[in-house]
């Protein structure tokens, strides 16, 4: 388990009074589409920034419900593969040093 996933689970994380703040801030509502938690959707509290883990202020969370938090979180991390180097097939497949044909060509002589 990672620390932020740990963070996550634990009491300073559930009590975060940042947190509870934003929460209450928003309504209770995700803030993209505006679900809210009494008409039963579950909200969640998304990290803008990393940059104070565990030390988080006001501005640094953002309420959101679990279907717009999924869709932020692909597109950030879809944004972060993008600004990645381009790779090369080599950089995953071992190059082939012998390479052995698809046919034996001995036996294939004069079968044409």
């Amino acid at each position: 388990m990672t620390s932020y996933q740990a963070y996550l689970q634990s009491w300073a994380w559930r009590s975060n009074p940042v947190k509870l703040r934003e929460l209450e801030a928003s309504g209770f509502r995700c803030r993209l589409c505006t679900h809210s938690a009494a008409d039963g959707y579950s909200l969640e509290v998304h990290h803008r920034t990393y940059e104070r883990l565990g030390r988080e202020v006001d501005g640094d969370l953002t309420t959101l419900c679990s279907e717009c938090h999924e869709g932020v979180t692909s597109m950030l991390r879809a944004r972060r593969y993008a600004a990645l180097p381009p790779t090369r097939p080599s950089d995953f497949v071992p190059a082939v040093i012998d390479p052995q044909p698809l046919f034996d060509q001995a036996n294939q002589r004069g079968k044409l």
